[in-house]
């Protein structure tokens, strides 16, 4: 019997055919549904309860004045414009989706919990005076329904990749499937538990009721003025509720971000590649800064021990934990590395004919171009131009090939601006180990395949545009 309750739980032949993590990370995920409260599902959750009962408040429910018509009309125009919100912030973030995987799954409860508080404070906010608002309801259950449908988007559009992580004996239907029944348990239990919490508040409410009536000295049934209500029944109901509200809201963000961390992703974005290649990084970078002599061949047989060594020193996913907050950050600020810019982007610095000239020689063989500037004595700024028909490996080497200068730039700081010769000295030191690291058929490509890290989808950062500047040197000529 229990080893059909865990089968029904969890994948078939488990733990062999998911990767690390699959119980820990179903674990905290199936607290963080029993608290979650979807904008298409009936309000069988917990904070669904108390929720829905203040967005019901606030749209009339018990005002002999509300109609009917006006109440459903307001729903409407509410889903459309959530809808509409929807649209224009799937059309912003889908290109980030598979780079932040664990980021947007964060953000999808952020953003529930943060529309399901607005429905909460609907009827505190509705007793102020907000006419600037013009339609305070409408305006309010809009952001509500647009908080809502955003958390739907990115759970649905990072729930594929979270099980394409667990299923690594090609179970995806089989993974996906339990991930279903076990919604639908917890479901089940969270239908169950939202009835007694809410019959739980409705006799406080009723208790309270007859409070206020032995208070008065009449009868529940004739405490109609609110002045004989009191305060007493309002204050102790609301904040009651409120403090379930905020208890379960904390639950469901702490399972929700200790569930996130505990996923090891193999795919590499630009923080789990940068903590990844760390160790390849410094040790080209410190190659770079002590072999003096750029030219002098007898160094090649210590770039080829560094070679080696370093790339024994890539960690496996399962010991690379990034930070969410940090990864978040550097969605939104700007970095010292610019992947993928565009050629008239460059032309806004003055650069003399020299230093394109060689920069054009020495990347002539590569699918990329690194243009490295200091422009403060705080931080480098490099800038990472990618050729026609570059493919992932040929941005995965330009990503390393930018950062291993950057470590060198930054162990220069002190120096309001450095030196054109001396930069281009870097540059010409720091192309000869990274060239290295990806010659005998991509040695570095074949030890991170080799350490669990999959290779064949890379989510460096890189944008989209692309240039050839062959056409330019044949146009400028």
């Amino acid at each position: 019997m229990h080893h059909r309750a865990s089968t029904y739980r969890t994948s078939s032949s488990y733990p062999n055919t998911v990767s690390n993590g699959y119980l820990q990370y179903q674990i905290y995920d199936s607290i963080q549904e029993l608290l979650y409260f979807s904008y298409d599902v009936s309000s069988s959750y917990l904070r669904g309860v108390v929720s829905t009962s203040a967005v019901l408040m606030a749209a009339g429910v018990g005002d002999a004045e509300a109609t009917a018509m006006s109440a459903a009309m307001t729903w409407a125009i509410r889903d459309g414009l959530g809808m509409i919100g929807g649209l224009l912030f799937s059309y912003v973030a889908s290109p980030h989706f598979d780079a932040h995987v664990k980021e947007f799954r964060l953000l999808a409860d952020v953003l529930n919990d943060v529309g399901l508080t607005l429905d909460m404070a609907l009827p505190l906010l509705m007793s102020y005076e907000l006419s600037w608002l013009g339609s305070p309801y409408l305006v309010l259950t809009s952001c509500s329904t647009l908080c809502k449908v955003a958390c739907g988007i990115c759970a649905g559009a990072t729930k594929g990749n979270i099980t394409d992580h667990f299923a690594i004996s090609g179970n995806r239907a089989d993974v996906n499937a339990k991930e279903s029944t076990q919604e639908t348990l917890v479901s089940l239990i969270g239908m169950a538990l939202g009835v007694w919490l809410s019959k739980f508040l409705q006799s406080l409410e009723k208790l309270n009721k007859l409070q206020d009536a032995e208070t008065c000295g009449a009868d529940e049934r004739d405490v109609q003025d609110q002045t004989c209500q009191g305060l007493n029944r309002v204050v102790t109901t609301e904040i009651i509720t409120w403090t379930i509200f905020l208890v379960l809201t904390f639950i469901h963000v702490w399972a929700n971000y200790i569930g996130v961390q505990t996923l090891r992703l193999r795919t590499m974005n630009y923080e789990r590649a940068r903590i990844a290649l760390q160790p390849v990084i410094e040790e080209c970078g410190r190659y770079t800064i002590n072999n003096k002599q750029s030219k002098d061949d007898n160094k090649r047989d210590n770039s080829a021990e560094i070679v080696k060594r370093c790339t024994k020193k890539l960690p496996s996913p399962e010991y690379v934990l990034e930070s969410l907050w940090t990864s978040i950050l550097r969605m939104f600020r700007d970095r010292e590395l610019h992947l993928g810019v565009r050629v008239k982007d460059l032309l806004r610095k003055e650069w003399s004919e020299e230093q394109w000239v060689f920069l054009r020689d020495e990347f002539d063989k590569e699918m990329y171009m690194i243009v490295a500037d200091m422009y403060t004595c705080r931080k480098p700024s490099i800038s990472v131009m990618m050729k026609l028909n570059a493919v992932d490996h040929d941005e995965l080497k330009a990503f390393v090939h930018a950062h291993v200068l950057a470590w060198c730039m930054n162990q220069n700081v002190c120096n309001p601006k450095i030196e054109t010769s001396l930069m281009q000295e870097l540059v010409l030191r720091s192309h000869k180990i990274v060239g290295q690291l990806f010659e005998d058929k991509t040695r570095l490509i074949d030890s991170l395949a080799t350490n669990g890290w999959d290779v064949t989808r890379l989510y460096l950062g890189f944008s989209p545009w692309k240039c050839d500047w062959d056409i330019m040197h044949e146009h400028n000529e």
